[in-house]
């Protein structure tokens, strides 16, 4: 048996930290939460390598900041079943080729291969939920690809969930449900909150590719991250309209749904007001938004795992000290009206949107009150330090060599 195996079976430690194995289904540039438990973990003394999905233009190698980053090309048949099969199978033997001591899964997709991966080996697994994965919205795909891929990611959750050693979840509402479906308990809430201090100085939106136009008396409606269904980013543009003066920036305006955001901007003739600016550097992202007026989340309703969630962005707007317009949702309003950071409206309620825009934008000082109470309660509790913390004793409980 591999001494690896054996300490895993016997519960034995040695005290020295042991080489732990990331694997995340996408190409690991704009990740933050994978990039700051990396960190995390490789300060603590962990040897950490991420497997990451390789794409144009990235290396298929490359150290960052003490973590290697090895990338697996997909390629395979022409046949979309059978590559799906044969990428997975690559990423898995990626996994295996690290010879880890502890395998950690982001996502159910990444489940798939890093939980034969573990088992093969004989080291504990880590399964980190980012979200809800089996009550995720549908993707745009035929209703029987959606039936499927439901199908297959079930079945692989309940096998490996089960069987892990450790289990996190990004947002709280999720932990609970997932301990009921799979009668597991013990499940960690490792949240995505931001660095406090974020090391870059502040910056202007309007000094990034397609932000230039907005004039510099005019209040900036920030959102981040991905332009995808359901983020409450075509609500936003339609509250635009009952705006007056206002801009909109959608800063990291990537994904398959942009075309029908242009869409609308173009039929509400907002073309002059809304900005699709492309992402930054993650470490970047808190110091350019320090420069709007508000942030909004207005993510929908449409299915189980939106409504559960928290997203990161409300903990981004939060430290840089912009007054956050947010969905009402229960743990969403437990954050933000909690800690006096922002305000929750109906999602779907355009209307609503555009009046609660209006009001924090008319009220300076009211807004500049949310501001420092969001990025107070960012430096006293929802930050990175907090979710390490918890991110760590989850590590050091496992029976492995720490």
């Amino acid at each position: 048996m591999p001494d690896r195996v054996l300490r895993y079976a016997t519960g034995m430690t040695t005290g020295a930290p042991g080489r732990v194995t990331m694997l995340v289904r996408n190409p690991f540039t704009n990740d933050t939460r994978v990039e700051r438990q990396a960190r995390t973990l490789t300060e603590a003394g962990y040897r950490v390598t991420v497997v990451a999905d390789a794409a144009p233009g990235l290396p298929v190698t490359e150290e960052r900041d003490g973590v290697t980053v090895r990338r697996v090309p997909r390629g395979g048949p022409a046949i979309s079943g059978l590559r799906f099969v044969a990428h997975a199978w690559r990423l898995r033997r990626a996994v295996e080729r690290t010879k880890p001591d502890v395998v950690h899964a982001h996502d159910a997709d990444a489940l798939q291969s890093a939980g034969p991966a573990a088992a093969r080996l004989g080291v504990p697994l880590v399964y980190d939920s980012h979200e809800l994965w089996l009550g995720r919205t549908a993707r745009g795909r035929s209703w029987l690809y959606d039936l499927l891929n439901r199908a297959w990611y079930g079945l692989v959750e309940r096998r490996y969930a089960r069987r892990a050693a450790l289990v996190l979840v990004a947002n709280p509402g999720v932990g609970p449900e997932i301990e009921r479906r799979y009668g597991i308990r013990g499940v960690r809430h490792v949240a995505n909150y931001p660095v406090e201090a974020e090391p870059v100085a502040a910056r202007d939106l309007r000094s990034l590719p397609g932000a230039e136009s907005i004039p510099a008396e005019a209040p900036i409606v920030l959102y981040l991250g991905a332009v995808m269904a359901h983020r409450g980013v075509e609500e936003v543009v339609a509250a635009l309209a009952d705006v007056a003066g206002a801009h909109l920036v959608c800063l990291g305006a990537a994904g398959p749904h942009l075309d029908v955001v242009r869409t609308e901007v173009a039929r509400l003739g907002l073309g002059d007001r809304v900005h699709l600016v492309p992402p930054v550097p993650s470490e970047e992202v808190v110091p350019y938004a320090g420069s709007a007026s508000v942030g909004v989340s207005l993510v929908q309703p449409a299915s189980l795992s939106y409504r559960l969630a928290l997203p990161n962005k409300l903990f981004q707007y939060m430290a840089a000290g912009l007054p956050v317009l947010a969905s009402d949702f229960p743990d969403v309003r437990a954050v933000v009206e909690g800690s006096g950071a922002g305000v929750v409206v109906d999602p779907t309620d355009v209307a609503a949107v555009a009046r609660a825009l209006r009001e924090l934008l008319a009220d300076a000082g009211r807004a500049r009150a949310m501001g420092d109470a969001g990025r107070r309660a960012v430096r006293e509790r929802f930050n990175w330090a907090e979710a390490a913390a918890e991110l760590l004793r989850g590590y050091r409980a496992l029976p492995v060599a720490r």
